[in-house]
């Protein structure tokens, strides 16, 4: 569904001189899987009977209604929403000349344009919003009618979410060919899709450089192995021969939602699952990291003293005396900030050397408020900023962000993204790996993804009591 459809050749040449109400209602369901997160196929999407090559096309009829307004929350400003929603509104009525892109796009032209609907735009932390905001947003009367979220769980679960399925349906923005299948599948819940994939960080090893020269590491590769790893710790840990004076890992424990999905190409094991954990890629995860933290590289091999003499109550992070530690793309502005000159990232470590492990991603997506009076033009509109290329070629020029990949396989988009991030060489090692991606659930909040932490956690602290009891010669 398009916010300006079908225009006659008289009203197209018009549409820009007055107000012309600009929605249509889809009519055909789409069936999308249900909650289980193991996508292997895409979402079935349903064929209209004539096939459009062009992204967004200005070729069905226009309501009636041109009282419409859409309020939208999210990082994007309000000048870059309203560039994308006039982008939309040309593309839809075809008003766009040949070989014009959103990357070439003259803004004075989008200037012109006068909308026929009113877009109000709420802005947002960088992956958007949680319940509590919403919750304030409802009580006061405020809902947006589209917001980014980094809940996504929690807010299905308390029903700030609309289920957009229906309004999917013949979306020429949906193909398979260039929207990654596992991050549309990941926010379907109960067989209905409730999420749009907007932005998309990956999960990553961090280093310092100005530690690891201290230990006579001149450069690292970003294709580390759990041996490599292991041997780069090792290293590190010599500088503490006479006393501590760095930290090789920071809290090994915080890689295992991950590693058996880097190591094995494993979809997501649950660590609260018993099932899961019986599986041979969770057992060898947990093993490995179990042996960084006998071998004292990690945080979690330290006692209090050793902590409060160490870091001196900064941030271990933050402290400088760190050499490797886990995070998320979307992080690197705030490492940054601290080691701008040193800061480098390593993929999850694999089993053989000089292979990419598989990529892990963690999505943020755009959802349609369960108030929204609107949701069938809401759901169109976050699918064109999403998915269309023009469109996210345009947020790139106006708006780029730091660490995130795109949602689409479009070589020029992802030209776009990396070419201007200062650590565009990294996230571009990513483009070709992303059909073997696999999802994790940290972005939901989930309490299955918390109950998983609980235990990891609980079995760690088990672990070092264990450790503890054996030096002192006391029996568990």
């Amino acid at each position: 569904m398009h916010f300006l459809n079908r225009i006659s050749e008289n009203t197209r040449f018009q549409s820009l001189r007055r107000p012309i109400a600009f929605f249509v209602a889809l009519t055909v369901l789409m069936c999308l899987p249900g909650c289980k997160k193991v996508h292997n196929e895409f979402p079935s999407i349903p064929e209209s009977e004539t096939q459009e090559t062009s992204q967004t096309t200005g070729h069905e009829s226009v309501p009636e209604d041109t009282n419409v307004e859409i309020t939208i929350a999210s990082p994007l400003s309000n000048d870059t929403c309203q560039y994308l929603a006039k982008l939309y509104y040309a593309k839809s009525g075809g008003l766009l000349g040949d070989g014009v892109t959103g990357d070439n796009v003259d803004l004075s032209f989008l200037d012109s344009v006068d909308l026929p609907f009113v877009l109000r735009v709420v802005g947002t932390s960088e992956n958007g919003c949680n319940t509590s905001t919403l919750s304030q947003w409802k009580s006061s009367g405020n809902m947006p009618d589209i917001f980014l979220t980094d809940s996504f769980d929690q807010v299905v679960a308390e029903s700030y979410a609309a289920p957009i399925t229906e309004y999917l349906a013949e979306n020429s923005l949906l193909s398979a060919d260039r929207v990654y299948s596992r991050l549309i599948s990941s926010f379907s819940n109960d067989g209905k899709q409730y999420g749009i994939p907007y932005q998309t960080s990956a999960a990553v090893l961090f280093c310092d450089m100005e530690v690891l020269r201290q230990g006579g590491i001149s450069s690292v590769s970003f294709r580390q192995t759990r041996s490599s790893l292991l041997n780069m710790l090792a290293e590190l840990e010599k500088l503490n021969s006479e006393e501590q004076t760095v930290l090789p890992f920071y809290l090994a424990g915080n890689m295992m939602p991950f590693l058996p999905s880097a190591m094995f190409n494993h979809e997501y094991l649950s660590a609260s699952n018993d099932e899961d954990r019986l599986e041979q890629a969770y057992r060898d995860s947990m093993s490995y990291v179990e042996s960084i933290i006998r071998s004292g590289y990690s945080y979690e091999s330290l006692n209090d003293e050793q902590i409060s003499t160490l870091f001196t109550g900064v941030s271990p992070i933050l402290s400088r005396k760190l050499g490797v530690w886990s995070g998320t793309t979307d992080e690197l502005v705030i490492y940054d900030n601290y080691m701008p000159h040193t800061l480098c990232m390593m993929q999850f470590p694999g089993l053989r050397e000089d292979e990419y492990s598989s990529p892990l991603l963690i999505s943020y997506p755009l959802v349609v408020s369960s108030t929204c009076t609107h949701p069938k033009e809401a759901a169109d509109f976050a699918c064109f900023i999403a998915f269309d290329e023009d469109a996210l070629l345009l947020t790139s020029r106006l708006q780029p962000r730091q660490g995130y990949l795109p949602s689409v396989s479009s070589p020029s988009v992802w030209k776009s993204y990396v070419s201007g991030q200062k650590y565009g060489d990294y996230l571009e090692q990513y483009q070709p790996l992303m059909t073997k991606a696999i999802m994790i659930p940290a972005v939901s909040r989930s309490a299955a993804y918390a109950k998983d932490i609980e235990y990891i956690t609980e079995h760690i602290e088990k672990l070092n009591l264990k450790k503890a009891d054996q030096d002192t010669g006391e029996d568990t």
